[in-house]
């Protein structure tokens, strides 16, 4: 998968993993708009690594999460 070579994507190991992403992302999504410090404790459990003063708005999907490095000082818009 990372080394760009086909991969089984439904062994054990990555369908749990992208299990435990989908309920990270549900409860990402589910925040109420004033929720911005869960949603930011949610999101560092997803990615590698999320920058300080960033903010990626809901609704957000990914498969794995933890392949995503986020920088400092970024913000994504819903969608």
């Amino acid at each position: 998968m990372l080394a760009g070579e086909l991969y089984n994507a439904f062994t054990p190991q990555l369908l749990s993993e992208r299990a435990a992403c989908r309920e990270l992302i549900y409860d990402f999504n589910s925040t109420r708009p004033n929720e911005a410090e869960k949603r930011d404790e949610i999101i560092r459990k997803l990615f590698g690594q999320f920058g300080s003063n960033s903010v990626i708005e809901t609704p957000f999907k990914c498969d794995y999460g933890y392949n995503i490095y986020w920088g400092e000082n970024s913000f994504a818009n819903f969608n």
